[in-house]
Order: C-alpha cells, then structure tokens, then sequence
C-alpha cells in the first residue's frame, strides 16, 4: 500500500509538490520563532548573570533603554555627573559601585564605529571572567588601552603596538587583547577612566555607575536611597531582563499567531490537494472497489498518501529551518532589544518535537475527509461510467 500511495503522488509532481512546499514553510516559521524565542531569553539571562551586578545609576530619560544602551556597549546623549559615583560608593548597602564613560566615534572610511569605554580599578570587581588572550588584561598607563578580541582583528594590533586616535589625536599603546567572551566587550577599546574623560571631552562625567549589592535582598531599599541622587534615576536588572522578555513576548505571541495561520492555510493546502485527487481518480478508486478492495482498504491507501505528504512537508521544513535559521540572526538581533551577543537560534528537541507533532497531525487531520470520502466510493461507478 505504501509502494501504491507513492506512485500515486509522483503521477502529480507540481500540485504535491506545492502542497509539500506550503507545508515546509509553515513548519519553517514556526520552528524558527520558538528557536528564537528559547535563544533570546536564555542569552539574555546569561549575560545579565555574567555582569554580577544587581542594578545600575543612569541619567534622567528612559531607564529601560538607557541601562540596554550602556549593557550593549552603547552611547547615551546625557551623563551623570561624577557626584554620583561618590554618593553610591557611600550607600551602606552597595559593596562596588564601577563607573562607565562610553563614546562612539564613527570610522567611515572602515565602514564602522569604534565603542570606546572608560573604566576603573572597580570594574574588574565586576568582570571576574576577564582574562587576557595576549598581554595584560588591565592598564599599565593612562595611555594604554585593552582591546576585546574582535577591536584587536579589526584594528591588527597586538599588545605592545601604537595605536593612534586620530578623533582624539592621542597615541596609546596596546597592553593587552581580551579573551572571546560572547559579549559585547569583544568590539569594545577600553582606557582608563580619567584618559576617557578627556579623550571625549567630558571632565567629571559618567554615563552610568553599575553596582552590585552586599546582600541582594536589599535591593528595594538600596534602589530608593539611591533614586534620591541628583540628575540620576535607578533601573534594576531584574525589571530591565522583565520588561525586555514581556516585549519580545508580545511580538512572539503575534507571530507565532501568524506561523500558525500560515501551517492552517497549508494544511488547507493539503486538504484541497488530496481532495481533489479523489475527485479525478473516482473511477479508479471504483476499479479497486470492484476488484474486491474493502472500505477500509481505500481509506487507508488515501490516508497513506496524507501521511506521505505529511512527512515530506514536516521534515523538509525541519531541515531548512535548522540549515538557514542560523542566517537570519543578524536580521534578527537588529529587530530585537538587547540582543545577545551569543547564538540566538537554539533549535533543541524540546523546539523541534512539538513543530514536528503540529505538522504530522494537522497534516494527517486534512486527509481524514478525503480518506473517508474515497472510502464511500461504489464499485458500480466504474460501470456507469
């Protein structure tokens, strides 16, 4: 029967084909908005795990997009005044309070923006996971400078060599070049606080303090005390991580809608294509009856063919999903806030098992009528006709 249903698809190559191809995509969207659902929120709850801090001092605005800006090694239009710094050092619940001077300087003869971020010794407080792939991991001068592994191949430098700013106009020399870390500190320059300051021209000037409590318990009332600071205002990374996720939730929700109208519309398909397979073979189907086929004969061969196409289309949508799912992650890190540096497509059984039950048994479900109404044919209808 099996041997029969699949002659009985290659007789119509085009019109299966289709119906396998609608079939295929569908399973594509679906797997792929899963798959990158999964990836986003676990890759967001790594890096925020790896940042070791609890909250972060941000200028007046909007706190959410602020502290995504600064945690994605971006600029922001205003800045704290160093005053800051020194009144969260005094909370008695804060144990590090690191600052952040950030700047981007557009290359465009390279095609690029170079991130640049001013530090202190308190930042390695933070960043116990730093480790250098070549020289030293933290500044031997006040002009010297530590490249993330990225800045380094960009840039071909290697510690020991001059590096010139023309935007500054200040010479630094390479100390050291970081290890991969899956961050966004891979395309990241990192000087000294104080060099930063007048590299970019903002004396006394912060674009956000990171802070990690003594006891995280305290968070509430350590974040009121310090929502108190002149020209600052308090994001925690608990409330940023939750905003994030119920956004890209929300976008999730409606596309995953959309992926599920679009497996409807090609079960449709498969529904109208087996369909119309038993019209057209009508007197075939009334030969097999005549020779002595059962009812339930018929409706198992049709039902094969329905599984047949079920498979094909199923499988080939798992295959191009996990083959071309990989290239859409630059589409969509662009789309989505803070986006993690690490693979957002994570196309694990638990991703993959449900897609595949949803287009086998949608699939199967579309060629229940068609089954039955083969199996309903009469022998006589091949002598009438």
């Amino acid at each position: 029967m099996l041997l029969l249903a699949f002659r009985n698809l290659v007789r119509r190559p085009l019109r299966n084909g289709l119906a396998v191809g609608g079939l295929a995509a569908g399973v594509v969207a679906l797997v792929c908005l899963l798959a990158f659902g999964n990836g986003y929120r676990r890759g967001l709850q790594t890096e925020l795990d790896r940042m070791g801090l609890q909250l972060m001092l941000v200028p007046l605005g909007c706190p959410y997009d602020a502290a995504a800006r600064v945690l994605k090694g971006k600029t922001l239009e205003n800045s704290l005044p160093e005053a800051a710094l020194e009144e969260a050092r005094r909370d008695p619940a804060v144990a590090v309070a690191a600052p952040l001077l950030m700047a981007s300087w557009p290359r465009p003869g390279a095609g690029r923006a170079d991130l640049w971020v001013g530090l202190d010794e308190t930042a390695l407080e933070l960043k116990p996971w730093w480790h250098a792939r070549a020289g030293e991991k933290w500044f031997t001068s006040g002009d010297s400078v530590v490249l993330g592994c990225d800045a380094a191949e960009a840039e071909m430098r290697s510690p020991g060599d001059l590096f010139y700013s023309p935007e500054a106009g200040r010479k630094l020399r390479v100390v050291g070049v970081l290890e991969r870390s899956g961050t966004s500190d891979d395309n990241l320059f990192f000087v000294p606080l104080r060099t930063a300051q007048e590299m970019f021209g903002q004396p006394r000037r912060l674009t956000a303090v990171a802070i990690r409590l003594r006891d995280p318990a305290r968070l509430r009332e350590a974040g009121e005390r310090l929502q108190q600071i002149p020209g600052a205002q308090v994001v925690t990374l608990t409330e940023m991580m939750g905003t994030f996720l119920n956004l890209v939730g929300a976008v999730r929700t409606l596309l995953l809608s959309l992926a599920l109208v679009a497996i409807s519309v090609s079960v449709l398909g498969v529904f109208n294509t087996l369909l119309a397979a038993v019209v057209e073979r009508t007197n075939e189907l009334s030969v097999l009856r005549a020779l002595g086929a059962s009812r339930l004969q018929v409706f198992g061969l049709v039902s094969t063919e329905a599984l047949l196409l079920a498979v094909s289309g199923t499988a080939l949508g798992l295959l191009l999903a996990v083959a071309f799912g990989p290239g859409l992650e630059h589409l969509m890190k662009e789309l989505i806030p803070m986006a993690p540096a690490s693979s957002l497509f994570l196309p694990g059984v638990a991703t993959l098992a449900p897609c595949l039950g949803i287009g086998l048994v949608t699939s199967l479900a579309a060629g229940v009528y068609p089954a039955w109404r083969a199996g309903r044919v009469q022998p006589a209808t091949a002598l009438n006709s």
